[in-house]
């Protein structure tokens, strides 16, 4: 009985007091005249565009042959894929490391979508990615080797997963990782017309095979998609890629499975809406594994194609 006398009270003050009437502004109305700097009333949610665009670099690795590999990828806080074309508004410095970065920038954050390789006397130089959205807003990071708490390793991870070998048509040299490699030879092919493009995959993880969960291989993934390009890219199934029962939700035809860890060529067919420069990437990675996923920077490699449409 106690309460409900409070809540009346209180309920009665609500309505009469200076938060209600016309006599003259709440004291929220009083502080609140109008949008923000950025369109926004106070405690309106952030529109679904215009969202942050930012460069990230994930890491650096030691390699072998005493070269330093910088891996770069994004985070893209939009609903939609953004394009910025290489130039001024998409660049890194120094100029030498320029031209390897994204144009299409997929929403979500994007880990190890390229890397620049530096020679060993080139240890300490910053390189740095800039990025400048139509709205003016502009973003940029630099890529360095003196910070251990980025370095990255070519071990084998616990459970023995390492990046798969990525290379293409009779090219002896596979990539690995996020450096991975650039098709030697480039395409040809004229806008509206389907192009086959091939990558050979190779598993080099060393598993267990006394581990029940590795008593059978594990499959490997290959996801298409376009890196640069002023147009569109479409990707279909090509008759001789393997339809593996595993999802009830299947991929599209831009994912493709590899359903063992033999070595296979895998092919999709590409279909670009209009003339132009682009690059095609391959991301192949090995997800399935308890030890392997795109958050721990393993275990997948980058393979890009290059095409000229006419």
């Amino acid at each position: 009985m106690l309460r409900a006398s409070v809540c009346s009270v209180a309920f009665a003050l609500l309505l009469s007091g200076p938060l209600a009437g016309p006599a003259g502004p709440t004291a929220l109305e009083a502080q609140v005249t109008g949008p923000g700097p950025d369109g926004r009333w106070p405690l309106q949610p952030s529109s679904p565009v215009n969202r942050t665009l930012a460069p990230f670099m994930e890491g650096w690795y030691a390699n072998e042959d005493g070269t330093y590999s910088i891996s770069f990828g994004y985070l893209n806080l939009n609903q939609d894929t953004l394009e910025i074309p290489l130039g001024e508004d998409n660049f890194l410095e120094p100029a030498e490391f320029d031209g390897m970065q994204p144009t299409t920038f997929y929403p979500g954050h994007q880990r190890g979508v390229f890397a620049v390789d530096l020679p060993a006397v080139m240890k300490d130089q910053d390189v740095w990615w800039t990025l400048r959205k139509a709205n003016g807003e502009v973003t940029k990071v630099p890529g360095r080797t003196r910070s251990n708490a980025y370095e990255l390793d070519w071990l084998p991870r616990p459970h023995g997963s390492l990046p798969p070998l990525v290379s293409f048509d009779s090219d002896t040299e596979e990539g690995r990782g996020p450096p991975g490699i650039v098709a030697a030879r480039a395409l040809t092919v004229t806008a509206g017309s389907p192009l086959t493009v091939s990558i050979n995959v190779r598993e080099a993880s060393e598993r267990d095979r006394s581990d029940f969960r590795f008593f059978e291989p594990l499959s490997l993934r290959v996801l298409w998609s376009m890196h640069q390009g002023p147009g569109r890219v479409e990707f279909t199934r090509d008759e001789s890629t393997p339809i593996v029962e595993e999802d009830e939700d299947p991929p599209g035809a831009e994912t493709i499975t590899v359903p063992d860890d033999e070595q296979r060529t895998v092919r999709v067919v590409a279909t670009f809406s209009e003339p132009g420069e682009y690059m095609l990437r391959a991301r192949v990675d090995n997800w399935r594994a308890p030890d392997s996923s795109n958050p721990d920077n393993c275990c997948w490699t980058n393979g890009y194609v290059r095409v000229t449409v006419r």
